[in-house]
């Protein structure tokens, strides 16, 4: 069932919300119920229910629009809402339920150039979300009702009670609401600022005190200099990038500890086989690391594990035997940094191993066990059942993946149905206080510039609060990276002050796959899905957001491509001339080759002659030109040019007086692209000058290819 609470005040950020309760009745004998949606990528652990008297209560502050939703009994059983009628498909087809805040806001009709202006939905508040700052500008954004109003002016007042005004632009839309935005630059603290907003002859004003048609009803908003320091990320992300290693793959630098029967350097990877690559190997091969451009590090994970993907640790304050040791990890860090790289490490909080000490526990002295709240346990004897372990690891045809698996339930919630990885319960503060005492271990004692967290969706916000917090406070400049599911389209939820610095950008890289490579896309379609995507985040995060094309999880994007290398390189210039951190999962700039998980972790190919000269090439110069151009890190996006016959999208970044201009020819043959310009163009990879004529620069773009052209300051 859906109640809408009303609107609730929160005066901090002086948002107006809805106050949304979901209830379910029944399923007395369940141990969880949760709430799963798009913001937890629909999977269970983030949004847990409360049991009130035998009703399962949630509620969430949510803006007016439409959600989908489901339950999930004791972190397995899908269930729509039985008292809810409306239905819905999620993004993995699966059926579930829906509702509207504020339905009679959503469906109430507008026109632009009646003289009338919707004030209800007339909307800006100090979240991230729609209000930025840093030391020198501030980013606004404004909401308004689709199809409404012709104008929004930002007015700021200055001392002496003038009016700075500023025209906002429209950055993107959805169903049903217009969203504007602006970057101001701050001359000072505090700085008051409100909302005009027009349609033809009518005017409205919005701030703090609301709508009103009447300018007397105004009191304006005010941004200090708190507002700044609500939301920080590392400044050291956005000239990032990161290449990401999967470490028994990469390089075997120390035979001695080799797992037993370690497979042969090059041969098929399974489920089950080990290749050897550890941590004296990367050191060995940080030479090349470092020749590719990149400067940071991102590690899947390196402590004590039985399988070869490390992600089922049974000691977390040890580096896995067959990678070397904790001092090994220290000589890593301390190398890699004397070249400028940064490190990042992979932490898995939301499940254990069946081997962890505390779950061994569990299954010596069941009910008895002091750590039985550790764990979500259905219900006592837990067995650990080898057979089914067995069929757990087997690789069962996709039809048949979840069939055997939750016919046979374990005793206690696990990861995806994974027998071995028995999910923990963060909402416990000694399981809590654990695991966050690892996350600092490894921060103090081994100087490491980062953590990626496992399946950051299926654990509790209020954890990720307070991890923040206490992380922060050790090393400011630390980044936090959530892992955010494949296929969702709004990550908005994990990237903020309680939560993470980024998330794995897998948002875009569905809309740079869909565009350049499955071509099932528009260039209108690319375009808002992209500016959707922008707009949701807080300024900041756009720049640090974690921007990959392939990892340990996806096919690789050669292979995605079929081959075609006019797509990969298509690919990889958006990559890496969009807003965000760009990264290289380990042999894609080779060329190397992969399917589904575990093809996509085939070992690195150390012979030169098995390269893709020609992909290593590029992907060098791109990062080379990222690196020596701010334009490309820090510089503020802006479209230019969609041209849906052409399948052409220009955009360009601008930083001071630099400006980069991206021109992405999407179509299999060469076509025109014009761009207004007075001054020349230059393309940085042949160094060919474009002069203007008319004030205006026409280039011939060939077909699947992307052009970088910079005006003002060029090196």
């Amino acid at each position: 069932m859906i109640r809408d609470l009303g609107q609730a005040f929160d005066p901090q950020f002086k948002s107006r919300k809805h106050l949304v309760e979901l209830t379910l009745n029944g399923y007395s004998q369940a141990k969880n119920v949760y709430v799963v949606d798009d913001f937890c990528c629909w999977f269970p652990g983030a949004q847990p229910m409360q049991n009130e008297k035998g009703k399962w209560k949630f509620t969430i502050p949510l803006y007016e629009g439409e959600y989908r939703y489901a339950f999930i009994i004791d972190g397995y059983r899908w269930l729509i809402d039985p008292d809810n009628p409306k239905k819905a498909e999620n993004p993995y087809g699966m059926n579930c339920s829906f509702f509207e805040v504020d339905k009679e806001m959503l469906e109430t009709p507008t026109a632009k150039m009646d003289g009338k202006i919707f004030l209800r939905a007339l909307y800006h508040d100090q979240t991230p979300r729609y209000l930025d700052a840093n030391k020198e500008h501030a980013h606004f954004k404004f909401r308004v009702k689709k199809n409404d109003i012709t104008d929004v002016t930002l007015i700021v007042m200055e001392q002496k009670k003038s009016e700075r005004k500023m025209k906002m632009t429209k950055a993107w839309e959805d169903k049903y609401f217009e969203y504007f935005e602006c970057l101001v630059q701050i001359t000072q603290y505090p700085l008051r600022y409100f909302f005009e907003v027009k349609d033809g002859n009518a005017t409205a004003y919005f701030s703090s005190a609301s709508a009103s048609y009447n300018k007397k009803d105004v009191q304006e908003f005010v941004l200090t200099e708190e507002h700044k320091n609500i939301f920080q990320v590392p400044e050291w992300v956005k000239d990032a990038v990161f290449y990401q290693i999967f470490p028994d793959r990469f390089f075997n630098g120390d035979k001695r500890n080799d797992p037993p029967k370690v497979a042969k350097w090059g041969d098929k990877p399974k489920r089950n086989n080990f290749f050897g690559g550890d941590l004296q190997g990367i050191i060995q091969k940080l030479d090349y690391i470092e020749s590719l451009g990149v400067n940071a590090i991102y590690l899947t994970p390196i402590f004590s594990s039985i399988s070869n993907h490390k992600y089922d640790i049974y000691d977390y304050f040890n580096i896995d035997p067959h990678f070397g040791n904790n001092e090994t990890l220290k000589k890593l860090v301390d190398e890699a940094h004397e070249r400028g790289i940064k490190v990042i490490l992979d932490a898995v909080f939301h499940h254990t191993s069946d081997r962890f000490w505390a779950f061994e526990d569990v299954l010596k002295n069941q009910e008895k066990s002091k750590y039985a709240n550790w764990y979500f346990i259905r219900k006592f004897p837990v067995k650990r059942r080898k057979m089914l372990k067995i069929l757990f690891r087997l690789p069962l045809p996709k039809k048949f993946w979840h069939m055997p698996r939750f016919r046979i339930l374990p005793d206690y919630e696990t990861f995806a149905g994974v027998l071995y990885m028995p999910k923990l319960n963060l909402l416990n503060p000694e399981t809590s206080g654990y695991f966050m005492k690892v996350a600092e271990f490894w921060v103090r004692k081994y100087n490491i510039d980062g953590w990626r967290f496992d399946v950051a969706f299926g654990i509790p916000f209020k954890f990720w609060k307070e991890l923040r917090t206490r992380l922060k406070l050790i090393k400011p400049d630390l980044y936090l990276l959530g892992e955010f599911g494949n296929g969702n389209p709004d990550p908005s939820a994990w990237v903020g002050p309680e939560t993470f610095d980024a998330v794995m950008n897998y948002p875009l890289r569905s809309i740079i796959l869909d565009f350049v490579v499955f071509e099932s896309i528009s260039v209108e379609e690319f375009h808002q899905r992209l500016m959707e995507l922008l707009g949701k985040l807080p300024h900041k995060a756009v720049y640090s957001m974690y921007n990959l094309l392939g990892s340990h999880d996806t096919p690789r994007l050669l292979t995605i491509c079929n081959g075609d290398v006019r797509k990969v390189k298509l690919a990889i210039f958006l990559q890496m001339t969009l807003p965000g951190a760009p990264t290289i999962y380990y042999g894609d700039e080779v060329g190397l080759q992969g399917g589904n998980d575990p093809d996509c972790r085939r070992t690195m190919p150390w012979n030169s002659k098995e390269w893709n000269a020609n992909m290593l090439s590029y992907y060098r110069k791109l990062i080379e030109i990222r690196e020596n151009h701010k334009a490309l890190t820090i510089g503020n996006f802006r479209p230019m040019l969609l041209d849906k016959q052409k399948k052409v999208y220009v955009f360009q970044r601008c930083h001071g007086e630099e400006v980069a201009i991206a021109c992405v020819n999407n179509s299999h043959g060469k076509e025109a692209v014009s761009i207004q310009t007075k001054e020349p163009l230059i393309d940085v990879f042949v160094a060919k000058v474009y002069k203007p004529q008319h004030e205006n620069v026409v280039l011939e773009v060939e077909p699947k290819n992307g052009v970088l052209l910079f005006k003002g300051a060029v090196e």
